[in-house]
């Protein structure tokens, strides 16, 4: 009777029977995928407004451990790293954040953020596509940078645009954000 009366409260509780999940460890990440973002921690980078303001960014980088979850019973559950990237203004603007994760270690997933507006990096993952094309160079002043992909924001996650937002940015996996373009056409470039 306690049993049943158990079953009773666990399915009232939990809004389902009791479950196997199986819980699959996807291991450290590689090192090797750490290189779509290059940022170091500790150090600083500069970038330059189209009005020849200079920013300063800090950046602090660090990886940890996460795991998948359901609401209802899963079948699957996975234990994945995250490496996480913040590049901090002296300026009271936007900040830089990435992720690279092994959630799905047969396609890494690496994403960037330029204040609430988000990016996907390319990884040779075949379903983020849509959201980059491949550009021969781009030049910053003097300075030819080559191997560079023209990241388009993936807007179809914002219901309301703001009056000033970042349209796309060029990035490469050598210098990370090469340029950043508004909807203003302002920009801000890499310092060097």
């Amino acid at each position: 009777m306690k049993k049943l009366i158990y079953l009773i409260f666990s399915i009232l509780l939990y809004g389902c029977l009791p479950c196997d999940t199986i819980m699959i460890e996807n291991g450290a990440l590689p090192d090797s995928t750490l290189k779509y973002v290059p940022y170091v921690n500790g150090k600083t980078y500069k970038f330059k407004h189209s009005n020849g303001l200079k920013v300063n960014y800090k950046t602090t980088r660090e990886t940890h451990e996460e795991w998948t979850s359901c609401a209802e019973c899963c079948k699957y559950e996975y234990h994945y790293e995250v490496n996480s990237t913040i590049l901090i203004p002296d300026y009271p603007i936007f900040e830089f954040q990435f992720q690279i994760d092994n959630r799905d270690t047969l396609n890494y997933n690496c994403y960037a953020s330029i204040g609430k507006y988000g990016f996907y990096i390319p990884t040779n993952n075949e379903y983020d596509i849509d959201y980059y094309e491949q550009v021969d160079s781009v030049q910053i002043d003097s300075v030819y940078y080559y191997q560079v992909f023209k990241l388009k924001s993936n807007y179809d996650n914002y219901y309301s645009r703001d009056s000033i937002y970042v349209d796309s940015i060029y990035y490469s996996y050598d210098k990370g954000i090469i340029k950043i373009l508004l909807s203003n056409n302002e920009n801000y470039t890499i310092y060097e």
